[in-house]
């Protein structure tokens, strides 16, 4: 994936260095519910508590250590947390600080995956919302995937381009929007009015409004973290084997028996599943009827297309190359009516959000005001952010 920034991990961490802030804190008020919400999430994948009780646990990018606590509560055998943003690593030493359940005490290594040079392998390796598709996050994620022990799972999350779709305009919106000049904090409180009627409809959302503009409006490399499905498949073939996903999108009615050498085909499986639920990944709030890969593969090409557009749209404004900008723009315009078709063939409410979005987006200038207030449009947030376990098969030798 080309884009008009640094590779992802290394402009994520600049940015957050140069503005000293970790966009990602959750609201944990209620400790509880949040470490059960992690439950929920990992025991879908596959890992009940007792996966990691006694095992030796790895988490890369671990941002806040908010997340590694219900990790560090199963009692592993050991921790290592990889994180090298001096305002994550503070957030880490607060959370645990304040963490009042008996609890695995975690390594922190503060330094970056291309540093981290481990001794040993770990049973469960865990990264979460951090690599993107640029080839040196690829290498990253072979790298990662090596360091999982035979029999261990890996768990990653894929950010699919359908998914992504509503937050890619989300991002250009607000660089249409934005006055120049405006230092960081007054542009973030700008963005966080427009968009905060958007993030309201999410009744769910741990994140406060400030830290989502922050790390996905400002962020100017948050085009960046698209991953799809078949890119982290391709580059892990043969190495690692799809366990689970959560949201979960594919059943599996074969005959147990039958699933020996080539028959095993589990990552195949997975990735058939994908593509007839692309366009299931675009709302969060519905689910409608599998489709023919075939028709949900124009969709997908119209997404990777208005990604790729996206990315050279917003390199022509950094560059103030107005020519490029405009025909970027018209380009984004034309897509939009493609992608409103095809998800109005899905659902007429899906396509008229889409209608309304290339309303705005087509007026000469757009103001906060017409965003803050787009009604249909507004409340239209994708599974962006899907959560995928593989497991490094072990296959008895019998000789």
């Amino acid at each position: 994936m080309a884009g008009p920034t640094s590779t992802t991990t290394g402009g994520h961490l600049e940015y957050y260095k140069a503005h000293g802030i970790a966009p990602v804190l959750y609201q944990t008020q209620d400790l509880g519910a949040h470490l059960e919400r992690r439950d929920s999430l990992y025991r879908s994948l596959g890992l009940p508590p007792v996966a990691f009780k006694g095992a030796r646990v790895l988490e890369v990018a671990s941002g806040t250590g908010q997340n590694s606590l219900y990790v560090a509560h199963c009692r592993p055998q050991s921790l290592d947390l990889v994180e090298p943003n001096p305002a994550g690593l503070a957030a880490i030493a607060r959370s645990y600080e304040a963490f009042p359940l008996r609890h695995t005490v975690p390594t922190v290594h503060a330094t970056r995956l291309e540093e981290f040079a481990p001794q040993t392998t770990f049973d469960i390796v865990l990264c979460e919302n951090w690599l993107g598709a640029d080839p040196h996050e690829i290498g990253l994620l072979r790298k990662i995937a090596r360091l999982v022990a035979p029999g261990g799972i890996l768990v990653l999350t894929i950010v699919p381009l359908g998914g992504f779709f509503p937050n890619i305009m989300r991002k250009l919106l607000a660089l249409r929007i934005v006055p120049p000049g405006l230092d960081f904090e007054t542009q973030t409180q700008f963005l966080v009015d427009a968009f905060g009627p958007h993030l309201s409809t999410m009744a769910d959302m741990t994140r406060s409004h400030r830290d989502w503009v922050q790390d996905c409006l400002i962020n100017p490399h948050y085009l960046n973290v698209a991953l799809p499905l078949d890119t982290v498949l391709d580059a892990l073939d043969g190495e690692m084997e799809a366990l689970a996903t959560f949201p979960r999108f594919v059943n599996d009615w074969r005959w147990f028996k039958a699933l020996a050498g080539k028959n095993r085909r589990f990552n195949q499986n997975l990735s058939e599943a994908y593509r007839r639920n692309v366009h299931n990944f675009v709302d969060y709030r519905r689910l409608w009827p599998e489709r023919d890969a075939g028709t949900n593969a124009d969709l997908e090409r119209a997404f990777h297309a208005l990604h790729q557009t996206a990315l050279a749209w917003q390199a022509a404004l950094l560059a103030n190359n107005d020519p490029a900008l405009a025909t970027r723009a018209a380009e984004i315009g034309g897509l939009l009516q493609t992608i409103g078709k095809g998800l109005g063939d899905v659902d007429r409410a899906l396509g008229g959000s889409i209608a309304e979005l290339l309303a705005v987006w087509s007026t000469p200038s757009v103001t906060a005001a017409m965003v803050r207030t787009m009604s249909n449009f507004g409340a239209l947030f994708g599974r962006e952010t899907i959560y995928l376990s593989l497991t490094r098969p072990i296959i008895p030798d019998v000789g």
